[in-house]
């Protein structure tokens, strides 16, 4: 499974690595753990070892879909994403806007540095 968590309690934050390949059933499998367990408040997910093929704007959708749904297990926080290349920054960023149309209760932002997002999580 090219996808990995860390957590960091004190920060409130998982960190989600992903690695080759991001197949739509990979992350939803992810965020279904996450979920069913305690999820932390902040996460952040590490997409700059990404390569091959990517999930489709329609999965992205589908994924925020999902989280709407469980929105109760975390009321608050906030979701970094963090993209090397453009393509994985524009879709980035269309999760964003869906993150927007569904009106989750916490922000999604699309970073290109690490620092950015470790910065803008820890902010508040």
């Amino acid at each position: 499974m090219p996808i990995t968590a860390s957590y960091e309690r004190s920060g409130d934050l998982t960190v989600f690595t992903a690695a080759g390949e991001l197949t739509y059933e990979e992350q939803l499998a992810a965020l279904q753990e996450f979920y069913d367990g305690n999820p932390t408040a902040n996460v952040l997910w590490d997409f700059r070892s990404i390569k091959g093929n990517r999930i489709t704007t329609e999965e992205l959708n589908k994924i925020i879909v999902f989280i709407k749904r469980r929105e109760s297990k975390r009321p608050h926080g906030k979701t970094a994403l963090v993209a090397r290349t453009d393509l994985d920054f524009g879709l980035s960023r269309v999760s964003q806007a869906y993150a927007d149309i569904h009106e989750l209760p916490w922000q999604i932002r699309a970073f290109r540095s690490m620092d950015e997002a470790l910065m803008w999580i820890e902010e508040g």
